[in-house]
C-alpha cells in the first residue's frame, strides 16, 4: 500500500535497472483505485524483489509494501499462479483463462526468473511440488 507522500519521489539510482529520475507518481495517480486504500492500488516492476529485504520500486522508491504479488507456479507450463502478500505468505492460487489475454510463455518465464530466488517464490515452489499438474 502506498504512502501518499511518496508519489512525487524521483528514482535516485538505488534500484538497479531503473532509469534515474524515474517518476511513477503521476501514472500511479491516474491508474490507482483510491477507494480501496488511502494510497490507492497500483503496480510497479519487480526488479530487485529477489533480495532480502526487497530492493524494488515499491519498497525503495515509494517506501511502501505490496498488497499482493502474482507469482507463476514453476510447473511444466507456467500456467498457474499464486498470490502472496508482502512477507511471502500464501493468499490465493489461480489459473488464468486461456482466452488469449494471458501473458506469453516467454513473459511468464522472464517474470519467474526475477522472483525465483525471493521469499515470494517459496509458496509457488511448494505448490508446484505438491501438485499433480507439474
Amino acid at each position: 500500500m502506498m504512502n501518499v507522500n511518496s508519489l512525487e519521489i524521483l528514482h535516485d539510482g538505488l534500484i538497479e535497472g531503473i532509469a534515474m529520475g524515474n517518476q511513477l507518481g503521476p501514472g500511479i495517480k491516474i491508474a490507482s483505485l483510491p477507494e480501496l486504500s488511502p494510497g490507492g492500488l497500483w503496480s510497479t516492476c519487480a526488479m530487485g524483489c529477489h533480495t532480502d529485504p526487497p530492493r524494488d520500486v515499491t519498497h525503495v522508491q515509494f517506501h511502501s509494501r505490496i498488497a499482493f504479488k502474482l507469482v507463476w507456479i514453476p510447473n511444466a507450463y507456467l500456467d498457474d499462479f499464486v498470490l502472496v502478500v508482502d512477507d511471502g505468505k500464501f493468499l490465493a492460487v489461480g489459473k488464468p483463462l486461456d482466452d488469449g489475454t494471458m501473458p506469453s510463455r516467454t513473459e511468464r518465464e522472464m517474470n519467474w526468473s526475477i522472483v525465483q530466488r525471493s521469499k515470494y517464490a517459496v509458496v509457488a515452489k511448494e505448490t508446484a511440488q505438491n501438485s499433480t499438474h507439474v
